[in-house]
């Protein structure tokens, strides 16, 4: 049942991404519960992740990536 702090915070990124199962999450809610550190972690993680939804940010696509690639390798 007691979890790790470093597995405390894959459990939380994978919540932020809803990847993470409901053993998971209620495990990551027991860590929290006396692990102030991984508490702090996961409401910055939680925050952050509503900024990154706010301002609608996006990755370029693998087609974008290789055109890129392809530009640097040109001009090296």
């Amino acid at each position: 049942m007691m979890i790790s702090c470093d597995e405390a915070s894959n459990i939380c990124n994978k919540k932020q991404y809803k990847e993470a199962s409901k053993w998971q999450v209620f495990k990551l809610r027991f860590h929290i519960l006396y692990c102030k550190t991984c508490s702090k972690f996961s409401s910055k993680n939680t925050k952050l992740t509503s900024l990154c939804q706010q301002a609608n940010l996006h990755t370029i696509s693998n087609e974008d990536k290789e055109m890129m690639k392809k530009e640097f390798e040109k001009q090296l």
